[in-house]
C-alpha cells in the first residue's frame, strides 16, 4: 500500500490486537482505525447504524466524509482501539439486559400476564431496552424468531469483553454469569443459532411460555 493510506477494520476486534496493528502500520506510515458498527440489520437498512471510530482526531476527521456515507451516526469513540472495547462492551451489556428481561418476563407470564402487555409497559417504563423495544416485540412476541445475529457471535463478542475485564482486574460478575446462560442456548442449538433462541432457553428453563 502508499504511505499515507488508510485502513479501516469495521469488524469486532481485540483491542490490544489492533493496537499493534496499528504500531506495526504506523511504521510504514499507514493509518490504521477500528470502525465497528452496532445497531442490527435495522440500523444498517435504516442508514443509521452506530459506528464507533478508534485512532486520532485528525485521521478521524479525514475519514470522517466517507464514514458519513454509510451512516448518520458515526462517533469519535477515542484512541486507537477504543471503537473495539465500546463495541465488545456494548454487546455484552446487550447480553445481560437481553438475559434479565427474558427472566423478568418468564416471571410475569407464570404469574399470568400477557407477554406482550408486559412488554409494552415495561418499553414505556423505567426496565426499558433494546430487548424490550426490538428482540421481544419483532422477533419473539410476532414469532419470527430471526434478529439476524448468532449465539456464535455473541460468544465471541462477549468473550472479548471477558478478555478486557481480565487484562484490567476488573470484576464482571453478571457479564460471566450472562455468558454461562448463553452457553446453555449454544449446547442446545448450536453456535449458528439465532440469539432469539435464548428464549427456548429460559421457556425451558422456567417453564414459562413466552412465544404466542
Amino acid at each position: 500500500m502508499k504511505r499515507g493510506s488508510y485502513i479501516i477494520d469495521m469488524t469486532t476486534g481485540e483491542p490490544e490486537i489492533t493496537r499493534k496493528i496499528s504500531d506495526k502500520l504506523k511504521e510504514k506510515n499507514i493509518n490504521f482505525l477500528d470502525a465497528p458498527v452496532s445497531g442490527g440489520p435495522k440500523g444498517a437498512h435504516q442508514g443509521n447504524i452506530a459506528v464507533m471510530v478508534g485512532g486520532t482526531e485528525s485521521q478521524f476527521v479525514k475519514i470522517k466524509p466517507i464514514m458519513d456515507d454509510i451512516s448518520s451516526n458515526i462517533f469519535y469513540a477515542g484512541k486507537i482501539g477504543s471503537g473495539h472495547s465500546i463495541k465488545a462492551g456494548n454487546n455484552l451489556l446487550n447480553l445481560i439486559c437481553r438475559m434479565a428481561t427474558f427472566e423478568v418476563i418468564s416471571l410475569l407470564v407464570k404469574d399470568g400476564v400477557d407477554p406482550k402487555k408486559a412488554v409494552e409497559i415495561i418499553q414505556k417504563s423505567s426496565g426499558r431496552n433494546y430487548a424490550t423495544e426490538i428482540t421481544l416485540p419483532d422477533n419473539i412476541l410476532s414469532g419470527k424468531m430471526v434478529q439476524g445475529f448468532s449465539t456464535g457471535l455473541m460468544k465471541k463478542d462477549a468473550g472479548v469483553a471477558t478478555k478486557i475485564a481480565d487484562s484490567n482486574n476488573v470484576e464482571i460478575p453478571l457479564g460471566k454469569l450472562s455468558q454461562e446462560l448463553l452457553k446453555n442456548t449454544i449446547d442446545e442449538f448450536g453456535e449458528n443459532a439465532d440469539m432469539s433462541n435464548v428464549a427456548l432457553t429460559y421457556e425451558k428453563l422456567t417453564g414459562a411460555k413466552i412465544r404466542p
